[in-house]
């Protein structure tokens, strides 16, 4: 049985995640954006997984994403921009993260933020669909969905 509303919900948080990539793109907080883009696919992943039941828990996008392709094989084309993403936990955040002076906030452009977010709205429009696949499964099956 696959929890839809439970899905829903994370994916839900997702879109939102996204919106706030897109806000801190438009002010030019571009590490910010880059975290963000690394959570709402977290959240995504994440959401999908437990839908199904199946272990979440993690920062790991990598680890992730292998799991969510036992419910969802159409995420294994996204594996590139995973490994991008999963890259943009720690060092967006922290400037002991960067060697010498550096800060996140001088060293991500916004390139880096665009590329993100271009990956991270590819994985939650994947993961959105295979939600519904799974939530019209479910329903046809004559689960109680919401």
């Amino acid at each position: 049985m696959y929890d839809c509303p439970e899905a829903l919900r994370w994916l839900r948080q997702a879109r939102y995640t996204l919106d706030a990539v897109n806000a801190d793109l438009g002010a030019g907080f571009y590490a910010w954006a880059c975290f963000k883009a690394q959570q709402a696919a977290e959240l995504a992943l994440k959401g999908l997984l437990r839908g199904a039941g199946l272990e979440s828990f993690g920062h790991d996008l990598i680890r992730l994403w292998r799991r969510a392709l036992e419910v969802c094989e159409e995420l294994r084309d996204l594996q590139e921009c995973v490994a991008l993403l999963n890259k943009m936990y720690i060092p967006p955040r922290y400037p002991d993260a960067w060697s010498g002076d550096a800060t996140p906030f001088e060293s991500y452009t916004r390139r880096d933020a665009l590329e993100a977010r271009g990956c991270a709205e590819e994985l939650l429009r994947v993961v959105e669909e295979c939600v519904r696949r799974l939530c019209e499964a479910a329903r046809e099956a004559g689960q109680a969905v919401a």
